[in-house]
């Protein structure tokens, strides 16, 4: 029975991705370098929307100029706890490999719409790549933790929410870039990966990442919100990945469901995101 609904689900989707585009006024654009859809009815997102979106949606890569040898922060989890508001709050310690030691970085974190997570600190690196809030003593230079001198990152999210960090040494010689979700909604199917990241806090934008699909292809994707259907391609780069801002938002409705399904040679992965619009939208938008 699951093998038959998956089946009826295949074909659904694949009629839809067959679909000629454009399918009932929907729209795919382009503006500081980050592609987006647009269900039928919706305003044009601001211009500084799309270019916060943007700058998110490449932060990772953003100051490789200054990360020549392509370091990365690594987060392991230490604890989670529940919150009285039905979030969650996680606890991570930091690694970042092959950075150099005995030099003073500051480390900072942001949440949605640059909120900062916490004050920006001053933090060491040990031989292991941990991160310490002061200078590591001789017996902590290859130490995997300490409790009351590891620098501790707290976050409370929800599903699919970011939370983006910058390590930056006080000399100005290297800056490594970093997003963490701690709740990610996800799919993975034969090797192709779909993630959903929320990008606004009010809800009105989220991002759309795809990776794992063959280099430089073109990547039929379909997102679905309260009815309106979209039908259109996302551009994977010389590593399969590929990025997409969408509105899931419906114009009249506070809330709803966002599906996302992309289409590879040999994979059909899908992510569902319920969504609530906690702020209204103006009829029009200036571009």
């Amino acid at each position: 029975m699951r093998s038959l609904i998956r089946s009826i689900a295949g074909l659904s989707l694949l009629a839809l991705f067959a679909t000629p585009f454009p399918l009932h006024g929907q729209k795919t654009k382009q503006k500081h370098g980050l592609s987006y859809a647009l269900f039928n009815g919706q305003p044009e997102p601001y211009s500084d929307q799309l270019e916060n979106l943007n700058r998110d949606a490449h932060w990772d890569d953003e100051s490789s100029n200054l990360n020549p040898s392509g370091l990365h922060l690594r987060f392991e989890k230490i604890d989670e706890q529940s919150t009285p508001g039905g979030q969650i709050q996680d606890r991570y310690r930091v690694f970042v490999d092959g950075a150099p030691e005995n030099k003073l970085f500051t480390f900072a974190a942001w949440a949605l719409n640059n909120r900062p997570l916490q004050e920006p600190k001053n933090v060491y690196v040990n031989g292991q790549g941990l991160l310490m809030i002061h200078k590591p003593t001789p017996e902590q230079e290859m130490i995997l933790s300490a409790p009351e001198d590891e620098l501790v990152v707290v976050t409370t999210t929800v599903s699919a929410e970011p939370v983006r960090f910058l390590l930056a040494r006080k000399d100005n010689q290297l800056e490594v870039t970093a997003t963490l979700v701690p709740h990610p909604v996800k799919a993975e199917e034969h090797g192709c990966h779909l993630e959903v990241r929320i990008a606004d806090s009010d809800g009105s934008s989220v991002l759309i990442l795809a990776d794992g699909f063959p280099a430089r292809s073109k990547i039929p994707l379909v997102l679905e919100s309260e009815n309106l259907t979209y039908s259109g391609e996302m551009t994977a780069d010389f590593e399969g990945h590929a990025v997409m801002a969408a509105f899931p938002y419906v114009p009249g409705k506070k809330q709803g469901t966002l599906r996302a399904s992309a289409e590879g040679p040999d994979c059909l992965p899908s992510v569902v995101l319920p969504w609530v619009q906690s702020v209204a939208v103006p009829a029009e938008k200036k571009p």
